[in-house]
């Protein structure tokens, strides 16, 4: 029997195929400030939310927790860092008390670094921190008061493997790349808003974050800051490429969508994926070129 063609896999988005959710996300914003304790109580009623809705995860903006940076930027000194600790630790025992996986932003001071980290930790249900990843492409502005992080993060959340960036990472198509074929979903934590919506931005980040997702074949979870006059909203990208679920503008809230069980679509994606590899490298055309030598 002639073997049925899967290519109407790639035209109907995953969310519409009738599969069960295998990990459910919940994509926040809130209007991030350098107000810690504001950020904080955003962020548990938001965790509580996400959890009463039925979401495996709860994902955060850019220094969501934290603010972004000092106050006194660049300066840290009168940072208060006894507060982001404890801030943490309530996070932790949001994480422990719903079940639930936390993803967010904060900042890290490591003794190594002369300054700190932009940072996001990942919170595994219990309240223990299963990875941090430190922001890698910083802007020259970013440079006055953070250090670049050196390595990339992939963290197993409930059997999904995960990657995670930052903001203007998105600049950086080898960041992304990386990812291809080893993660099934990528957490991308913003902090842009507040801003005129004529900035470009405002029109190429989800449709260059949505080519991201269509060319390596995972899902995107994508969470902003929504001070008034956001850049974008939050919002989800499945694995195809398809666009899932859009935060209001400029509204706390979340939206949940879905990481589907989908054996058919998985395989799929891995035969596109090396369908790419091979025509990177050159194996595919290996064939042909040895039958045309002349």
């Amino acid at each position: 029997m002639k073997k049925k063609r899967a290519d109407h896999v790639w035209d109907v988005p995953p969310s519409a195929r009738g599969k069960p959710a295998r990990l459910t996300v919940a994509t926040c914003q809130f209007p991030v400030s350098h107000d810690i304790s504001a950020n904080l109580t955003h962020m548990l009623d938001l965790v509580a939310s996400a959890s009463s809705a039925g979401a495996d995860v709860v994902h955060f903006p850019e220094c969501a927790l934290s603010g972004y940076g000092a106050a006194t930027w660049p300066s840290w000194d009168d940072f208060e860092w006894a507060t982001l600790n404890s801030a943490m630790d309530r996070i932790a025992e949001a994480a422990r008390a719903h079940a639930i996986w936390i993803v967010t932003g904060s900042v890290h001071w490591d003794p190594a670094h002369v300054r700190p980290t932009n940072s996001l930790f990942v919170f595994d249900d219990k309240g223990a921190i299963a990875g941090r990843y430190d922001k890698r492409r910083c802007s020259t502005n970013d440079l006055r008061a953070f250090a670049p992080g050196t390595t990339p993060l992939t963290v197993d959340i409930k059997g999904v493997r995960c990657g995670f960036l930052i903001c203007l990472d998105w600049a950086f198509p080898e960041l992304w790349q990386e990812h291809a074929g080893k993660v099934e979903m990528v957490f991308h934590s913003c902090y842009t808003d507040n801003v005129s919506r004529d900035r470009i931005e405002a029109h190429t980040i989800q449709p260059l974050i949505q080519g991201y997702a269509w060319l390596n074949q995972y899902a995107i979870s994508s969470s902003n800051s929504c001070r008034p006059r956001q850049n974008f909203p939050s919002f989800w990208i499945e694995r195809t490429g398809h666009r899932g679920g859009t935060a209001t503008p400029d509204a706390t809230g979340l939206i949940l969508n879905a990481l589907t069980d989908d054996p058919e679509l998985d395989a799929f994606c891995e035969r596109v994926l090396e369908f790419r590899r091979s025509a990177s490298d050159g194996s595919l055309y290996a064939p042909y070129l040895e039958a045309n030598k002349t």
